[in-house]
C-alpha cells in the first residue's frame, strides 16, 4: 500500500527538524561539551560551583546536570518560542541582527536547575560564534567560546550576548534578556 503524499511530507518534516546532540566530557570534570550540526557549547555539571555561576533564580534552588536529551529538548523549545518572546527585537538593530533568525550563530553555556516550582529548567547564554578565518589571523577570538571556559557574564554587546531559561516542564520560555548598547 502506498503512502499518501502529504504523510511521507508531514513525516520527513517532523524527521527533519529533530536536533541531534552529541555530549563529550572534556578535560574539566564540571564540564561538559555540547555538539550539534550547526552549533556547540558546553554543559555544566551540577557540581559546578554556584559562586561562578550568575543565574538568578538556580542560586536558591537546586541544579542538575543537563544531559543530552534535556539540551535537545531546551534547544527545541528555543526554536518554537523564540519568536514570541523576542517580537520586540530588544537591542537589535537590523535584520541580520535578529537572534530569532540566527540561533545557530550562538555558543551555548547550558546550566540545569529546578525552579521554585520544581520545574526542570536550563538556562541558556548565548555567545556569538561567527568569528571569521581572516578575524582569527587578527587574533580577534572569544576564548569564552572553548569548551573548557568557566560560565561567563558579559557586559553590553548588543545582540551578540543573551540568555534565556527554558522550562523543559512547562515546555515556554522566560527570562529572556539581549544584551545592552554602549
Amino acid at each position: 500500500m502506498r503512502r499518501p503524499l502529504l504523510q511521507i511530507i508531514i513525516v520527513t518534516l517532523l524527521t527533519g527538524c529533530k536536533t541531534s546532540i552529541v555530549t563529550f566530557q572534556t578535560s574539566d570534570p564540571q564540564k561538559i561539551g555540547v555538539k550539534a550540526a550547526k552549533f556547540r557549547g558546553t554543559a555544566f555539571d551540577s557540581t559546578y560551583s554556584n559562586e561562578k555561576l550568575h543565574v538568578h533564580d538556580h542560586i536558591v534552588f537546586r541544579k542538575f546536570t543537563p544531559t543530552k536529551h534535556d539540551i535537545a529538548a531546551a534547544e527545541r523549545i528555543l526554536k518554537n518560542e523564540i519568536k514570541k518572546v523576542n517580537e520586540r527585537k530588544p537591542n537589535q538593530f537590523g535584520r541580520r541582527q535578529y537572534i530569532d533568525r540566527n540561533l545557530n550563530e550562538y555558543f551555548r553555556q547550558y546550566v540545569g536547575f529546578f525552579n521554585k516550582d520544581g520545574h526542570r529548567v536550563i538556562r541558556i547564554n548565548m555567545h556569538w560564534d561567527k568569528y571569521t578565518a581572516s578575524d582569527r589571523l587578527k587574533g580577534n577570538w572569544d576564548i569564552r567560546l572553548e569548551y573548557t571556559s568557566d560560565y561567563s557574564i558579559v557586559m553590553d554587546g548588543g545582540y551578540q550576548y543573551w540568555s534565556v531559561n527554558v522550562d523543559l516542564t512547562s515546555g515556554t520560555l522566560y527570562n529572556f534578556s539581549v544584551n545592552g548598547v554602549a
